[in-house]
């Protein structure tokens, strides 16, 4: 599970920050994005690609949901009589499983642009505390998405890593 990885290197990285005396100087931006950049991929699809590999799938009724929410929304769910709301038993770790991602994403995004300007040695680039800020915002959705996984498969991967 690629996941854990990536939450291991943003942990060292929150740890390589926090213990350095010298603050966000270029190198260590430069030190800390490069060691990021083994287990996580820069692109967005890329990124987003290994996390569905092991979330619920989108259903058919989830689909059909999007594809007709003015539908759905006007008959408030409606299908049929003596039959339940369309709208319930929609897959709800599917939808948190979902945003876990995305929230990753748009959080791993936001440190590779700081780490990538840092780098570049411009006196305006974000503090130490600010990156700090920034992986801990990285860690919260990643610590979701993981408590949503079975502990077996966590542990197992957990070991995978350490191994490495």
């Amino acid at each position: 599970m690629p996941i854990v990885a990536m939450q291991r290197a943003v942990a060292i990285s929150k740890s390589k920050l926090a213990d350095s005396n010298e603050g966000a100087l270029p190198e260590t931006c430069a030190i800390v994005l490069q060691s990021l950049l083994k287990d996580i991929p820069r692109e967005e699809k890329a990124f987003k690609r290994i996390f569905d590999e092991y979330s619920t799938p989108v259903s058919y009724k989830q689909k059909f949901l999007d594809q007709n929410a003015f539908l759905v929304y006007y008959t408030k769910g409606f299908d049929g009589p003596g039959r339940p709301s369309i709208e319930e038993d929609v897959n709800s770790v599917q939808t948190l499983q979902y945003g876990a991602r995305n929230d990753a994403w748009a959080a791993m995004d936001e440190l590779f642009v700081e780490l990538e300007f840092g780098k570049s040695g411009d006196s305006t680039s974000a503090s130490k505390e600010e990156l700090v800020a920034l992986i801990a915002k990285i860690l919260t959705p990643l610590d979701a998405y993981l408590s949503l996984a079975p502990d077996a498969d966590v542990k197992q991967a957990l070991n995978r890593v350490e191994k490495r």
